[in-house]
């Protein structure tokens, strides 16, 4: 029954993602198509306290961009991005995701601007309780202080409703970040967010209602078989710190590389990541 109801809840999102893209195909000032593939690294993709399990993840993608065309001082947005994500050990984890993504853009003046975004994404994923249809608004403040120099905040409310309560949640998060273009071709960014919301851990360690901070209330747990370990949802606070670089071979093909270092603390305990990825990308 809940494969059943998440193929259909998917379909339409991924109809929707690829409705867009089909839509935008004749090319336009402003916009732009994206290809690639990545491969990433995760020190804790089981979002463990105490068993933290690593793996690699290699995920290929296809996005279309509507940027500002510069012509008026609001204009309007799009992004639609279908994307693939297979992991090396846990294929449980395995997922296709789709997102659509309408927005508008005010020019406040030649270094500021506002783009405010609504977003529908849904995610399919091997283990289908952890598969989930989520909405939510993303605002985004950004200068360009130079050709070289620029900065950015955002501001971002996601609500995730997946087929199994426990990996549903809401988040709130804040962000900021810089970046320098050092040449035409390779650029640099450094960001910091700040979240708090909904979310799960896992944990070998035996736990009940009554043993749960403030005996349950407002807890959902369960065990799943993908992570073979208990999975409790919680309100939790998580801080991450990341770093990208970018390089054009060409005005079409490019490459770029990341890593983000978040740690996640609740009643339970707290957790930490490391995710490093790169990957090669062709634009048109």
């Amino acid at each position: 029954m809940h494969k059943a109801q998440n193929a259909g809840r998917y379909l339409i999102v991924a109809g929707l993602a690829m409705a867009a893209l089909l839509a935008a195909a004749p090319q336009a000032m402003g916009t732009e198509w994206d290809f690639g593939a990545r491969v990433g690294y995760e020190s804790n993709v089981n979002r463990s306290l105490d068993d933290a399990e690593a793996d690699t993840i290699l995920t290929a993608y296809a996005a279309y961009d509507r940027s500002p065309s510069g012509e008026s001082r609001v204009d309007w947005t799009l992004r639609a991005a279908l994307s693939g994500s297979a992991y090396a050990s846990d294929s449980d984890l395995n997922q296709v995701t789709g997102t659509i993504a309408p927005g508008v853009s005010v020019f406040l003046s030649p270094v500021w601007s506002l783009n405010v975004s609504p977003f529908l994404r849904g995610k399919a994923v091997s283990d289908s309780e952890q598969s989930a249809i989520a909405y939510g608004v993303r605002a985004t403040l950004s200068q360009r202080w130079n050709p070289r120099f620029y900065t950015g905040q955002y501001y971002s409310y996601t609500n995730s409703n997946a087929d199994e309560e426990v990996y549903s949640y809401y988040e709130n998060a804040l962000g900021i970040l810089a970046g320098v273009n050092w040449t035409p071709s390779f650029f640099t960014e450094i960001g910091y967010e700040y979240a708090h919301g909904d979310s799960f851990v896992t944990t070998n360690s035996p736990i009940t209602a009554a043993s749960l901070p403030g005996r349950g209330r407002g807890y959902r747990y369960s065990y799943s078989q993908a992570f073979s370990a208990l999975v409790v949802k919680e309100t939790v606070d998580r801080n991450s710190f990341g770093i990208n670089a970018g390089y054009d071979f060409t005005s079409a093909l490019f490459a770029i590389s990341g890593y983000t270092y978040a740690r996640e603390s609740g009643d339970l305990g707290s957790l930490d990541n490391h995710s490093v990825f790169m990957g090669l990308g062709y634009r048109f």
